[in-house]
């Protein structure tokens, strides 16, 4: 099978979460032993990615939206077009049209509402109409990250027949609880209004005998730490052992994001035995806080600071859960999605939940506050 990957950024270029997905899908298609080759921009002169061949072209990745006779040059030497959101989505359409080509198509983020906060409100409604009107494209499949972001897909028009669920995985070895844990709530991402880290400083002002310790990079670094109550501890965003360790060491895990279409952190604090409070629907032990209701936060918080029992044992059952997102079990289905629309099939595929692959309910446990 020869697969072409079609992102507006490829590693070593990343602007955020996306990204590492995307990585993860070209290596797992080569540890498969799939032929993989991956258009995106960037340099030219870098030809290859961990072995993996890849053709950058010198423009903006907003630009990349016009790249339709590149990718469907490329796309003839391939059997399915394997594309993401945002700006890869539409010339990869067009190039499986003109190469008669199946094209999949990898929902990484779906803001919808959300765009009007992120930008002004005329430019949000036109990020929120362009993201309805690619993602009801005429896609061979829609790929999910979860059961919510498909919901979402659903509500917009991506008909059931096409949509499918695929968790994704994490680098499962390099989390694990540290022994003992250490009295203190982790945020990890990017600081800016989507992630909730404004409801963050409030939540921590409202607790000021709780430690929070913020791991994450943004424009408004600066100034958030100006403003931040003396029980917030801001880290700079750490990589690799150090970033595991901070998982490690925290007791609960606090995400108040206000869109995801995943949110692998969470999948990182369960596997690093935190209790985990978010706004994110993903089954894990914590609780499950409407998005903005910052009462509610500072009481489920509040909750689980004064119960380290509680907390350690909803840690050892979110390691026990995590064990689901592993990127093994997510080539499987990917590849199954790939032999289905190669054989022509029209059927509706399993939908592989969280609650699929871990064998639970695929629903937030721990009592909501």
């Amino acid at each position: 099978m020869k697969v072409l990957l079609t992102h507006e950024l490829f590693a070593p270029d990343f602007a955020g979460g996306g990204e590492y997905i995307v990585l993860e899908v070209a290596r797992g298609l080569k540890r498969r032993r799939v032929d993989v080759s991956v258009l995106t921009t960037g340099n030219p002169s870098i030809r290859e990615y961990e072995g993996i061949p890849t053709v950058r072209l010198p423009i903006h990745r907003h630009r990349f939206n016009l790249a339709v006779r590149k990718t469907a040059e490329m796309a003839c030497q391939a059997d399915v077009i394997q594309t993401f959101s945002y700006h890869a989505g539409l010339p990869a359409l067009l190039a499986g049209k003109l190469t008669g080509k199946p094209v999949v198509y990898f929902t990484l983020a779906l803001y919808q509402d959300l765009w009007k906060q992120m930008r002004s409100p005329l430019m949000g409604g036109l990020f929120s109409a362009w993201e309805r009107f690619l993602i009801t494209r005429n896609f061979a499949r829609v790929l999910f990250l979860s059961d919510h972001s498909r919901d979402l897909g659903l509500s917009l028009g991506v008909p059931a027949t096409r949509a499918v669920v695929i968790p994704p995985g994490i680098e499962l070895k390099a989390y694990a609880p540290a022994e003992p844990k250490e009295d203190v709530v982790l945020f990890s991402g990017k600081l800016d209004v989507r992630k909730g880290i404004d409801d963050l400083l409030e939540v921590a002002r409202a607790l000021p005998h709780v430690r929070f310790r913020v791991v994450g990079w943004g424009p408004r670094e600066a100034q958030l730490r100006g403003a931040a109550p003396r029980n917030v501890e801001f880290t700079t965003f750490l990589r690799g052992e150090p970033l595991y360790r901070a998982f490690g060491a925290a007791r609960i895990f606090f995400f108040p994001t206000q869109g995801e279409t995943f949110g692998i952190v969470i999948a990182e604090a369960m596997a690093s035995g935190c209790a985990v409070v978010s706004t994110v629907p993903l089954g894990y032990e914590g609780a499950l806080v409407p998005i903005g209701d910052r009462a509610a936060m500072i009481k489920a918080i509040q909750r689980l600071w004064d119960d380290p029992a509680e907390t350690t044992r909803m840690g050892r059952r979110n390691v026990e859960l995590s064990q689901s997102y592993n990127w093994e079990r997510f080539m499987d289905a990917l590849l199954r999605c790939y032999e289905e629309v190669l054989c022509g099939g029209s059927g509706e595929l399993p939908v592989f939940t969280s609650a699929a692959v871990s064998g639970t309910p695929n629903k937030t446990r721990g009592s909501n506050p």
